[in-house]
Formats: C-alpha cells, structure tokens, sequence
C-alpha cells in the first residue's frame, strides 16, 4: 500500500533574526526507501561456524 497523507517538517531557528519560509520555498528533501519484511525461520540450534571467520580483516585472510 502506497503513503498518500500528509507530509510535514519541523524547522527550528537558532538565531535571534526572523526567519521566513514562504510556500514556494524548498525547505527539505526527501529519500523514499523501499523496506522489506525478510522471512524468518526458527531454528533449534546454530551451526559452530564463527561469524567472522574467512571476511576481509579476520586473521586466515
């Protein structure tokens, strides 16, 4: 299902001179990001196998 309410920003002045935002103003941007749900599988036990082992920076590299 697609968002289709309301977008807002909160903007907050740290100085003591007015600040004015007029509705043409460009004021924030926006990263739409796609967030997924992966399966998940119950297990009983985990294999011995340490997670770290053979990536780039362990000590058999």
């Amino acid at each position: 299902m697609d968002y289709c309410g309301p977008v807002g920003i909160v903007l907050f002045n740290h100085s003591e001179a007015d600040f004015i935002v007029k509705p043409s103003d460009r004021a924030a941007q926006m990263i739409v990001q796609v967030i997924t749900m992966p399966e998940v599988a119950e297990v009983e036990d985990l294999d011995a196998t340490v997670w770290w082992e053979g990536v780039l920076g362990s000590i058999d590299v």
